[in-house]
């Protein structure tokens, strides 16, 4: 048996609320930032500050760029380019 990796069942999930319901829902929002969260404690700050400025793009273009949703976004980027 072999596990799966929850990265790429996250990716995947998230691949799968965007199509459905859009960057802005509450549910893609979650899924983006636990996928961030769960790359940077894996090791991949890279990959987690990448993540959290991809949402922040996108929801800056759907919602606007003073949303609360937006700033959050960013300041996740810059505490994983801080070092976690």
């Amino acid at each position: 048996m072999t596990a799966e990796d929850p990265i790429a069942v996250l990716q995947e999930h998230l691949d799968g609320l965007q199509q459905e319901y859009g960057p802005a829902h509450p549910e893609v929002i979650e899924t983006w930032t636990r996928l961030a969260e769960l790359s940077g404690e894996r090791g991949d700050r890279r990959a987690a500050a990448r993540l959290y400025q991809e949402l922040g793009d996108r929801l800056r273009e759907d919602v606007g760029p003073s949303d609360g949703k937006v700033l959050d976004a960013y300041e996740g980027m810059a505490r994983w380019v801080a070092g976690g």
